[in-house]
């Protein structure tokens, strides 16, 4: 099996493998030895700030090289394909083009943390406009009612931190923790990391769980999940055929003439 993990910014050369190094340990634990997980690179898509995707303008932009790349990753035969970026940028569009398993991290780690535990938390990224983010991506999932009173934390700005998390996981892990700390307190028994940076860092540095007066409380690095995720997802469309993503209403895939046609619209290949 071949699973494609897509950058969410497009990254120079150089640092291609330092970046598929970061998210490595977030998989290599859980897939199969014969699932091979490959990093594409998206040829256009946004290259600068961190904080650029938080534009809404640019965001769309960037969501669709985030379609464009998971179609190139179905033309090369891959069985499920995941997006970088807690914030699954792409993935509901893909889904409505792409005909193979396409998660994100976001939307699968929230679900498995509610068949994991009953209360959730999410300790995010530090950086403008999270929080109304990632609401929105709770709220879209449906599961308000199981996160938290306040349930989105953040612990130290993200862009200053950055760097010295990268040379230490422990430091982001300690991080997690002082602000996991206060999620448990207010009955969260998961706690999700809202962060496609902050959760592989954790993984990096072997915490999975958070102890406190003997109870063990999960901590969920989303890539981890979302990998897993699109392996079991191909996994079950190809032993029962079962339609994923489901194909109804604006789900069902368009025909070869309406896909010619809308594309060239907008000057996109055929």
């Amino acid at each position: 099996m071949r699973i494609c993990l897509v950058s969410m910014m497009s990254i120079p050369e150089e640092y291609l493998g330092p970046s598929f190094d970061m998210f490595r340990p977030s998989f290599q634990q859980v897939v199969r030895p014969e699932t091979e997980v490959v990093f594409k690179n998206p040829k256009v898509a946004l290259r600068g700030s961190i904080a650029d995707p938080d534009n809404v303008y640019f965001s769309l932009l960037n969501r669709q090289a985030m379609v464009e790349t998971f179609l190139q990753a179905e033309r090369e035969g891959f069985d499920a394909a995941i997006v970088g970026c807690f914030g699954d940028p792409g993935v509901r569009e893909a889904r409505a083009v792409v005909d193979m398993p396409i998660f994100g991290p976001g939307e699968s780690s929230m679900h498995f943390a509610c068949q994991i535990g009953r209360r959730f938390a999410i300790i995010g990224a530090n950086m403008p406009g999270q929080q109304a983010q990632i609401l929105e991506q709770v709220r879209a999932a449906g599961l308000e009612s199981r996160l938290i009173p306040n349930g989105i934390r953040f612990g130290g700005d993200f862009v200053k931190c950055w760097d010295g998390w990268m040379a230490n996981p422990k430091a982001a892990v300690e991080d997690v923790y002082e602000v996991a700390k206060g999620c448990v307190r207010d009955g969260a028994d998961v706690i999700v990391i809202g962060c496609a940076g902050i959760g592989p860092l954790c993984s990096m540095a072997g915490v999975s769980k958070l102890t406190i007066d003997g109870q063990s409380i999960p901590i969920i690095d989303p890539v981890t999940i979302a990998i897993k995720t699109a392996e079991m997802a191909a996994d079950i469309k190809k032993g029962m055929g079962l339609p994923i993503p489901a194909r109804a209403t604006n789900y069902v895939l368009p025909s070869k003439e309406d896909w010619k046609r809308v594309r060239a619209d907008f000057g996109l290949p055929v």
